[in-house]
C-alpha cells in the first residue's frame, strides 16, 4: 500500500520522500521500471529521434557525456543530457541544451510518476530516471545523453534503446553486482548494446566477452586504438585526434577523419577521443570543415565540475584539485596529473612542496587499491567522514592505511576528521607555498569540500 505524497512537496521534499519508499538503495532489474514507463507512455524506442546515445563504463562516463553535449549542441542540435550523481544540486543531472532544468519540471514529474507507479516501489534513481525521460519527451531534442548509473544491462537507463552504445572503460568496481572479474563485467556492460547498433569501445583492449557481445549482435564496433586514437604532438603541447567518419549513405565504406593542433584540455584527451568517434557516427555535424573549425574552441573552453578540476579558491594560498576519483583506476589516473602539476611548479619555481589528499570513502571501494595508487604522490593524508550511510567510518579508513603502508609522519595532525570541511580547514591552514590540496575518495566527498570552500568565500 503506498501512501500519498503531499502535493505541496517541493523538490527537497520528493527528494528525501522518494529516497524513503524502497527498501534498498540499489535494486538491479527493470521489470518494475518497465511497468511504470509503460503506465506512463514512456516511448523506449525512439527510431531516431531524438538519437539516444547511452554511455556505461567504469570511469570517464560523465566525460564522454560532457564532450558529446558540448559538440553537438555546438552543431546547432538540441541535446538533453542525464547524468548521476550530482555534486552540489540534484537539478544537475538532468539538463537541457546544457542547463539544469528547473525545479519545477522535476517536481511535476515526480508528481506523475507517483500517481503512475500505484503498488509498484521505485528506487531513489529509478524516480529520477523516469523524471528524466519524462521531461525529455516533451522537450523537442535531436540528442538523449543518457548515463549508465551502475551496470549496464540491468540499470534504469537501459529501459531506452540506444542507437549508440558507449563503454568508456572496464575496470573492477561495484563487484558485488557486476562480478569480480573484467570478464563478468563487460558482460553487464554490453547489455546496453542493441542489435546492428553501433558500439564505440574507448578502452583499448576490451575483455573477450564484450567482443563476442557485440560480434553476436552484429553491432559495428570501433575501439580505441585501432578506430579512433588521440596522439600527443611532438612539437608542443597540442595533441590530434584521428577517428572513423560515418559511412555514406551509398557506401560502407568508412573514411578516416583527421583533426591536428588540438589544445590543451581539462579532460583525458582518451575520453575526448572516445566522445569525438561516437560525434561522427551521430551524422549531425555540419561538415568535416566545421569541426575542424569549431573543435578547439569548444575542448578549450571545456570543463567538467569534479574531474581533475584545478583552481585557486579565494582565501587559498595553494591551488586545489577536485576529483571524484573513487577506485583505482581512477585514483592512478589522479595520481599521473598531481605528477604533472608537481613538474610544471618545479619548473615555475624550482620547488616542489608538499601534496596534502583529504580523502573520504565509500565501504565498498577498494581501498588497498585506491591508497596504492595514489601513495606515492602523497605526503599527507587528511581523512576524513561524510554524512552516508555507505561512508566507511574515518578511524576505519586511517586504521586501513596504516595497514597499506601510511605511517604517523604522513598523517595529519588530528586525522581522521569528523567532517570534509574539518579535513579542508585542517589542510588549507597547514599548507605553504608551493603545496597541492587533493580532495577525492567519492562525489560526496567533493560536494562537501566544494560547499565548505564557499562557506569560507
Amino acid at each position: 500500500m503506498t501512501t500519498a505524497a503531499d502535493p505541496g512537496l517541493d523538490l527537497s521534499g520528493w527528494l528525501t520522500r522518494i529516497q524513503q519508499l524502497h527498501p534498498n538503495e540499489i535494486d538491479m532489474g527493470l521489470e518494475r521500471l518497465t511497468t511504470v514507463a509503460r503506465r506512463l507512455g514512456l516511448k523506449t524506442t525512439l527510431s531516431g529521434r531524438p538519437l539516444v546515445i547511452t554511455v556505461t563504463g567504469t570511469n570517464g562516463k560523465g566525460s564522454h557525456v560532457a564532450v558529446i553535449d558540448a559538440v553537438l549542441r555546438a552543431a546547432g542540435k538540441r541535446v538533453g543530457s542525464y547524468t548521476s550523481p550530482h555534486l552540489l544540486h540534484y537539478r544537475e543531472r538532468i539538463c537541457i541544451q546544457g542547463a539544469p532544468v528547473a525545479d519545477a519540471m522535476i517536481v511535476r514529474a515526480f508528481a506523475a510518476i507517483e500517481q503512475a507507479r500505484g503498488e509498484v516501489s521505485l528506487t531513489y534513481f529509478e524516480f529520477g530516471t523516469l523524471a528524466a525521460l519524462l521531461i525529455f519527451q516533451d522537450a523537442d531534442l535531436d540528442v538523449l545523453v543518457l548515463e549508465v548509473g551502475l551496470g549496464g544491462r540491468l540499470d534504469a537507463v537501459n529501459i531506452m534503446d540506444a542507437d549508440i552504445a558507449v563503454v568508456t572503460s572496464i575496470g573492477l568496481d561495484h563487484q558485488e553486482w557486476l562480478g569480480d572479474t573484467r570478464e563478468a563485467i563487460a558482460i553487464e556492460k554490453a547489455g546496453i548494446f542493441r542489435p546492428g547498433k553501433p558500439v564505440v569501445c574507448s578502452e583499448s583492449d576490451p575483455p573477450a566477452t564484450l567482443l563476442q557481445a557485440a560480434s553476436e549482435l552484429e553491432c559495428p564496433l570501433y575501439r580505441a586504438g585501432r578506430d579512433f586514437i588521440a596522439t600527443p604532438s611532438l612539437v608542443d603541447n597540442s595533441w590530434h585526434w584521428r577517428g572513423r567518419q560515418r559511412p555514406e549513405a551509398d557506401s560502407e565504406r568508412e573514411q578516416h577523419l583527421t583533426v591536428a593542433n588540438l589544445p590543451p584540455a581539462a579532460l583525458a584527451t582518451g575520453n575526448i577521443a572516445g566522445a569525438l568517434q561516437v560525434v561522427c557516427l551521430t551524422g549531425m555535424l555540419p561538415s568535416e570543415q566545421w569541426l575542424r573549425s569549431h573543435l578547439p574552441g569548444i575542448l578549450s573552453t571545456l570543463v567538467l565540475p569534479g574531474r581533475q578540476q584545478w583552481f585557486m579558491p579565494p582565501k587559498f594560498k595553494v591551488p586545489v584539485v577536485m576529483d571524484v576519483a573513487h577506485n583505482p583506476q581512477a585514483a592512478q589516473s589522479l595520481a599521473a596529473g598531481i605528477q604533472r602539476q608537481r613538474q610544471q611548479l618545479l619548473l615555475d619555481s624550482g620547488r616542489i612542496g608538499a601534496v596534502r589528499v583529504v580523502v573520504a570513502m565509500m565501504a565498498d571501494k577498494d581501498h588497498a587499491g585506491f591508497y596504492q595508487a595514489l601513495e606515492n604522490q602523497t605526503d599527507f593524508w587528511y581523512i576524513a567522514h561524510f554524512d552516508l550511510p555507505r561512508c566507511l567510518p574515518a578511524e576505519t579508513l586511517a586504521q586501513r592505511f596504516h595497514q597499506f603502508g601510511a605511517d604517523k609522519r604522513t598523517m595529519a595532525a588530528s586525522s581522521p576528521f569528523a567532517t570534509v570541511g574539518e579535513a579542508m580547514a585542517a589542510a588549507c591552514s597547514d599548507a605553504v607555498d608551493g603545496d597541492i590540496i587533493v580532495v577525492t575518495g567519492s562525489f560526496i566527498t567533493v560536494s562537501d569540500a566544494m560547499s565548505s570552500i564557499s562557506a569560507r568565500q
